[in-house]
C-alpha cells in the first residue's frame, strides 16, 4: 500500500508536518512543533496524517481542534486563534461531552499536491475519526474554520460545506455552519462527498 492514514504519531511526524504548512502558511499563523506534540500529549484524537509508506513520511496531515462555547464564539470573532490553544486550554473529549470542532489545518506536501489519493485518504481519515468519536459518545455543536489561502477557502466551502461569516482585518475568512442540524446533516453527506471524488479521479484506495 503507497499511502495510509495514522492516529498515532512520533515527534519526527510532527516535525514533517511543520514543514509541509511551512511551504504554504504565514509562519506566524502555524503551530511550533512543541505545542503540536503538547497538543498530542493530552488529546490524542486531534491530529491525522496520511504517511508515504515508501519514503517513510508525513505527507499530508488534518488537524481537528475541539472547542468550548466560550472558545468557538471568540473564534468566530477573531478573538481566539488556534495558535494561542495550549496544553492547558486544549479541551480532552469526555463520553457524552458536547464539543464545537476548530478545523484548524489541512496541509498536502506541496511534492504530492498533484497526487489526488494523498487528499482521499486524508477525507477518509476524518470522516473515520468524526464517526468513531461519535460512537463513543462524543457530540458536536458545530464546526468552524479560517480560510488563509485561495485554496484553503475553496476546499472549506467545498468538501466542509461551510458558510463564510467574517473576515478579518489580514483578509482571512471565517466560517461555520448555520447551527447543529447543518453540522449534522454535513456529517451524514461527508462520504458521499468524498466518493464524488474519488470518481472523478477515478481513485482506489482503501
Amino acid at each position: 500500500m503507497k499511502y495510509q492514514v495514522e492516529f498515532k504519531h512520533t515527534n519526527k511526524d510532527f516535525e514533517d508536518v511543520w514543514k509541509i504548512e511551512h511551504e504554504y502558511l504565514e509562519p506566524s499563523t502555524i503551530a511550533g512543533i512543541e505545542q503540536t506534540i503538547e497538543w498530542d500529549n493530552k488529546n490524542s484524537d486531534i491530529h491525522i496524517f496520511v504517511r508515504d509508506n515508501k519514503k517513510n513520511k508525513i505527507v499530508g496531515e488534518i488537524t481537528l481542534l475541539p472547542l468550548s462555547k466560550e472558545q468557538f464564539n471568540k473564534f468566530m470573532i477573531n478573538e481566539l486563534e488556534d495558535t494561542e490553544i495550549n496544553k492547558d486550554t486544549l479541551l480532552q473529549y469526555k463520553s457524552e461531552g458536547a464539543y464545537y470542532l476548530l478545523f484548524s489545518a489541512i496541509a498536502i506536501d506541496i511534492k504530492y499536491r498533484e497526487d489526488k489519493l494523498v487528499l482521499s485518504y486524508l477525507l477518509k481519515g476524518m470522516n473515520e475519526k468524526i464517526q468513531n468519536l461519535m460512537k463513543n459518545g462524543i457530540r458536536f455543536l458545530n464546526m468552524c474554520a479560517e480560510g488563509q489561502t485561495a485554496d484553503g477557502q475553496k476546499f472549506i466551502e467545498s468538501f466542509l460545506n461551510l458558510k463564510h461569516k467574517y473576515t478579518t482585518k489580514d483578509g482571512y475568512k471565517l466560517y461555520s455552519f448555520h447551527d447543529t442540524q447543518d453540522l449534522l446533516k454535513w456529517i451524514k453527506k461527508f462520504p458521499e462527498y468524498i466518493n464524488t471524488y474519488d470518481k472523478k479521479y477515478k481513485l482506489k484506495n482503501f
